[in-house]
């Protein structure tokens, strides 16, 4: 039988001031919806967290069907967020079908959590090819060796494809796919979710109308 286990850092005596507590979003600049967003995944990173930009990604297909899957937020600026994929796989189909999506990224250490909504596009070339090159020369291999999301035979086919580009670009430059690229995400709306004792969780929601942001604050 599975037992769920609470976190601790939730725990509060019963005696405790409920009230004894510091808002995380007193800070919150409108102009400036996904400071915040940043700030928490700077912190998750210089705290050393595994993957502090890791961020479940929800599309959906023609038929109506969800679908999601987890993906590193690779881009953020003042308005949008990015990640980066085959374009051939099915997450980018149904981007390219729908545009919207739904991101969740989690950092369960903190008791923080980010919902983003908005609107998806492919990435321009040279933000891809700046952020491909970065890559280590078997990433950028394993790229090439994947058909993202179809059938694969074995582990060992897959391997023959990387030692075949691993060959094919053996003391060369390994160029960046055609078929491999990047979704960037215009945000107009964003939610962010910090834990307290008691499920009595903090919640505020950033919506965007026209040009103009708006900021709510809902019940946990």
């Amino acid at each position: 039988m599975l037992q769920i286990i609470t976190p601790s850092q939730y725990a509060m005596a019963s005696t405790q001031n409920i009230d004894d507590y510091e808002s995380q979003f007193t800070t919150i600049d409108l102009e400036q919806p996904l400071q915040l967003l940043a700030n928490w995944v700077q912190e998750a990173k210089d705290l050393g967290i595994a993957e502090p930009d890791a961020m479940n990604l929800a599309t959906v297909d023609r038929d109506g069907n969800p679908h999601n899957r987890m993906v590193l937020m690779r881009h953020i600026n003042d308005r949008e967020i990015g990640f980066f994929t085959n374009l051939e796989s099915n997450k980018a189909s149904e981007i390219f079908a729908t545009q919207r999506t739904s991101s969740t990224l989690w950092w369960p250490q903190l008791g923080r959590q980010v919902r983003i909504e908005g609107t998806a596009t492919e990435m321009p070339r040279d933000m891809v090819e700046e952020y491909y090159q970065s890559r280590p020369r078997n990433s950028k291999l394993a790229a090439w060796a994947s058909k993202q999301s179809t059938e694969l035979a074995s582990m060992e086919r897959l391997h023959q494809e990387f030692r075949k580009y691993e060959a094919e670009f053996s003391n060369k430059k390994v160029p960046t796919p055609i078929f491999w690229g990047g979704f960037t995400i215009l945000v107009d709306k964003i939610e962010y979710w910090y834990g307290k004792p008691f499920r009595l969780h903090e919640r505020i929601i950033l919506s965007k109308h026209k040009n103009n942001w708006s900021k709510t604050r809902l019940y946990p």
